[in-house]
């Protein structure tokens, strides 16, 4: 992890983004861990809200183009959870656009949300506001 820390907001950055695709990795550990190591509190927040939302978005445009080809090709058991979710999105995109942010099942969400084709303004808004609180939640107490 601390290879990352030399590599500064950049570091973080690239950091955040790989966390919210669908590669396992924690981004919280390096945002409390440049936090502790005394990192402006607003640079943390908006460059790790900015490198998770549009990794979780990445997702979700590969579904949103690819479609069920892609899904089937490269997440074959995730189409039975999205043809689960497939009518829940349409009825309730927004939510789920917000928790996107959870572990496990947020990627699902994403490419549930592409492959519905789910508005693509109210994806980003509910992705990207979940991703911030998420994050403001890790950085706040060091500020207080």
């Amino acid at each position: 992890m601390t290879e990352y820390y030399e590599y500064g907001l950049i570091g973080l950055f690239v950091v955040c983004f790989v966390a919210s695709t669908l590669y396992p990795l924690g981004s919280e550990a390096f945002v409390v861990g440049f936090m502790a190591m005394g990192f402006e509190p607003l640079a943390v927040w908006s460059v790790a809200s900015l490198g998770n939302t549009l990794g979780s978005l990445s997702t979700y445009y590969l579904a949103y183009f690819g479609g069920y080809a892609v899904i089937m090709r490269f997440f074959p058991k995730a189409r039975e959870k999205i043809t689960h979710l497939a009518p829940k999105i349409q009825k309730y995109g927004f939510l789920y656009a917000f928790f996107v942010f959870l572990p496990f099942v947020g990627d699902v969400f994403a490419l549930a949300l592409g492959l519905v084709r789910y508005n693509q303004i109210l994806s980003i808004l509910g992705i990207a506001l979940g991703k911030m609180a998420r994050y403001a939640l890790l950085v706040v107490p060091f500020v207080l």
